[in-house]
C-alpha cells in the first residue's frame, strides 16, 4: 500500500502548487475584491509599454526566459488537483486495494497506528478528499493529543476542495503545534491563490523568523515581488536563493534576464553560460545566448547559437520566435533584405503579431528607398 501511494505522489510539497492567476468563482465566499488597491495584488494594468514590441526594440518574448520553473510555466503544472489526476490516470479503484485494507475499520485497534498509510492511500490513490477528512476527523475524536501532521492535511483537504478560510484556520491550529517548512509553504499557497500576496509575504518573513535563509520561503518571496512588478526586491531575494543554493536554475535564470534588461548583457551572458552547463540543451538558453551575445557585440557567435536554437527547436512557436529575433540580428547589422526573408519565415511558421508589425515596417522602409 505504502508503495501504490509513493507511486501516485507528485514530488514536492505545497508551495509547488501556488496558482499566480487563480480564477476565482463568484459563488465562492472567500473570493476577494475584483478592484484590490494598487500594489496589493498579482493584477497590474495593461499599459502600452507591455504590448507587442517592434523589430528596433528588445523582443521581450517568452524565448527571451528560460523555461526553467518560472511562475507562469512550472508553477501551473502542478495544480491542487494533480494528485488527483494522477491516480485517475492510473486507473485505480478503492475496490483494487489490498484485502488488508478494505477491513480495516475505524473501531479496529489497528486504526491509529495505520491511519496515517490510510489517509495518504485515499488522498492520493483514490483521489477521494471526503473520505480522507473523514480520517482526519476519526483520528482526532480517537486521539485527542495528535500531532500538528493532521491540522496540515486537513488543511489540505480543505484547499482542495476550494474552502481556503477553513484551510487558514487549519494551518493556524497546526503552526501552534509545531512550526514546520511546509505549513508556512501551504500558507503562502493559500494566500496566493486568494491573491493576497501582502498577506503571502507575511507569511513568508514569519517563516523566515522560524527557518532563517530557508531556500524554499526566499524562492517563494522573489516569486510574489517578481509577480507584482517589483523586479529589483524580486532579483534581491533570487541572489539570496544563489548564494544558499547555487544550482537553483530559477534563481539564475531569473538574475539573467534582469540584468539583460537592465542594460548588462555581459553578466548575463555569464549567467546563461552558467545554465547551458548545468542542464540539458535547448532552443531556449541558446536563443538567450544568441541575444545576449548580440548586444554585447560578439558577431561571431550569435549565428552559431541561433543555428543550435533552431536545431533543438520543437515546436511551432520556439521556432517562428527565434526567426523573429534573426530578423533582429539581421536588422541591427543593416541588412533589410535578410530581415525581410527572416520575418516571412517567422509568419510562414507560425502567426507572430511582432513579426507581422515588424514585416510592414520594413516593407515601407523598402519601398520608401525605391
Amino acid at each position: 500500500m505504502r508503495a501504490m501511494t509513493i507511486q501516485a505522489k507528485v514530488a514536492g510539497n505545497g508551495y509547488e502548487e501556488v496558482q499566480y492567476f487563480p480564477q476565482n468563482s463568484e459563488l465562492i465566499n472567500s473570493a476577494v475584491a475584483k478592484t484590490p488597491r494598487p500594489g496589493t495584488s498579482f493584477q497590474r494594468p495593461i499599459t502600452a509599454q507591455n504590448e507587442a514590441v517592434s523589430a528596433t526594440t528588445r523582443p521581450k518574448t517568452n524565448s527571451a526566459v528560460v523555461q526553467v520553473r518560472t511562475a507562469q510555466s512550472a508553477l501551473l503544472t502542478a495544480s491542487r488537483l494533480s494528485r488527483a489526476a494522477t491516480a485517475a490516470a492510473a486507473g485505480s479503484s478503492y475496490a483494487e486495494a489490498p484485502v488488508i485494507l478494505r477491513f480495516i475499520s475505524e473501531d479496529n485497534k489497528d486504526f491509529l497506528p495505520v491511519a496515517k498509510t490510510l489517509f495518504e492511500y485515499v488522498y492520493y490513490c483514490e483521489s477521494n478528499v471526503r473520505k480522507a477528512m473523514e480520517i482526519i476527523f476519526q483520528v482526532k475524536k480517537m486521539d485527542e493529543k495528535h500531532d500538528w501532521w493532521w491540522n496540515y492535511c486537513l488543511a489540505r483537504c480543505y484547499y482542495t476542495l476550494g474552502m481556503h478560510r477553513n484551510s487558514e484556520e487549519s494551518l493556524k491550529q497546526s503552526l501552534k503545534q509545531h512550526k514546520h517548512v511546509a505549513i508556512y509553504l501551504r500558507l503562502v499557497a493559500l494566500y496566493v491563490s486568494i491573491n493576497q500576496p501582502l498577506t503571502a509575504l507575511d507569511a513568508c518573513k514569519q517563516g523566515l523568523s522560524a527557518f532563517h535563509e530557508s531556500t524554499p520561503l526566499l524562492l517563494e518571496q522573489a516569486r510574489i515581488h517578481d509577480m507584482m512588478g517589483n523586479q529589483a526586491v524580486a532579483v534581491k531575494y533570487y541572489r539570496m536563493v544563489a548564494i544558499q543554493n547555487p544550482s537553483n536554475m530559477e534563481a539564475i535564470a531569473n538574475i539573467a534576464m534582469f540584468n539583460f534588461y537592465n542594460d548588462q548583457p555581459e553578466i548575463a551572458l555569464r549567467y546563461y553560460r552558467r545554465i547551458l552547463a548545468m542542464i540539458t540543451p535547448g532552443p531556449e538558453i541558446y536563443n538567450n545566448l544568441g541575444l545576449c551575445c548580440l548586444y554585447c557585440s560578439q558577431w561571431d557567435l550569435i549565428l552559431p547559437c541561433f543555428r543550435q536554437a533552431l536545431y533543438y527547436s520543437t515546436n511551432f512557436e520556439s521556432r517562428s520566435i527565434i526567426w523573429f529575433n534573426l530578423a533582429h540580428t539581421a536588422l541591427s547589422a543593416g541588412d533589410l533584405i535578410l530581415t525581410r526573408r527572416c520575418l516571412q519565415n517567422s509568419l510562414a511558421i507560425s502567426e507572430h503579431a511582432p513579426a507581422r508589425r515588424a514585416l510592414l515596417a520594413i516593407e515601407m522602409r523598402l519601398k520608401a528607398k525605391t
